[in-house]
């Protein structure tokens, strides 16, 4: 198992360094001039002498391999630059939005699997049947809307119709209602369908049919084998949610004002504050790496199967 552990994380420091790279790159060969940028934020006529002057001083005459390398450096030791709009530094930019989308985070995973798995278990265990059709119905219905509409109609709705909630979402516990509500609503009508799928998935399988052949009870082959049984996939698909949403929620957060990561990457994109976005890069790097080394971890702890398989490849 360590052996796994340890293949497994020279893999994603591989992967880590892909990504950093490549988006170091596509910052490198971007039409705007960082240095042009810098100059006209202090009000400076940006003429050819000052622009050379100032790309010595920021370093970016150096070769791109030195560059990156240098930039890497300075990222492990948790400096990620100066932001170009306010001068402040990077890393205290990401740590500032952090807290707000962390919240959002965990409040939206709490509710969507507090209802989605429940429903969709009672929905594949009585398939066909009105509940479980009704379900089916509202879900498609906001599976299919996407998160963009959900947010205006929730403000239109419970601040503009009924006025219970404000137009600008404050850093408060009001703030954060809305963008709760719209993420709840579009991560559990597609959770919904996936755990129900799952879940029949494994009521079709052999064993349960052995185990009801053996007159073994419904909740006992339900609980005791369906739904463990059914437990991997569910959190893979948490992950996959959890990184996402850490990374930032940049709809969602943009149309409510929310000042989280999503919000902060969408404003430095405007702004073509590049330190920012290669900032806010290797934080979603790290983090979908990151949740993608617990999940594998998280098989093995679950199913002994995995477990035994991982240790047969190392």
């Amino acid at each position: 198992m360590l052996k796994f552990l340890v293949k497994k994380a020279g893999t994603l420091a591989l992967v880590f360094l892909g990504i950093t790279f490549l988006s170091f790159c596509l910052t490198y060969l971007a039409p705007s001039d960082p240095a042009e940028i810098q100059l006209n934020k202090m009000g400076v006529a940006p003429t050819e002498e000052l622009l050379e002057q100032t790309r010595e001083e920021m370093g970016l005459n150096r070769p791109l391999l030195v560059r990156y390398g240098d930039w890497l450096l300075d990222v492990l030791r948790g400096d990620m630059g100066t932001s170009l709009r306010n001068g402040r530094p990077v890393s205290s930019e990401l740590l500032d939005a952090l807290p707000y989308t962390a919240v959002l985070t965990v409040l939206s995973m709490a509710a969507v699997l507090l209802i989605s798995i429940p429903t969709g278990i009672f929905c594949a265990r009585h398939k066909d049947r009105a509940f479980d059709l009704f379900v089916r119905l509202v879900t498609y219905l906001f599976a299919s809307l996407p998160s963009f509409f959900l947010a205006l109609a929730a403000l239109y709705l419970f601040s503009v119709r009924l006025g219970w909630l404000p137009v600008i979402a404050s850093r408060g516990a009001a703030g954060v209602i809305m963008p709760v509500l719209v993420l709840t609503l579009s991560l559990s009508a597609w959770y919904i369908r996936q755990v129900r799928g799952i879940v029949l998935e494994e009521l079709s399988k052999g064993y349960v049919a052995g185990a009801r052949a053996r007159g073994v009870p419904e909740r006992q082959i339900l609980f005791s084998h369906v739904i463990k049984n059914s437990m991997a996939p569910i959190v893979t698909l948490a992950g996959i949610s959890l990184a996402g949403l850490l990374g930032g929620s940049t709809i969602v957060e943009n149309i409510f004002s929310w000042p989280g990561l999503g919000k902060l990457a969408m404003d430095a994109i405007s702004a073509r504050d590049y330190p920012v976005i290669q900032g806010y890069v290797v934080w979603l790097a790290a983090i979908f790496l990151a949740v993608n080394f617990l999940v594998d971890l998280s098989y093995g702890l679950m199913d002994p199967r995995v477990r035994k398989g991982q240790e047969g490849r190392t």
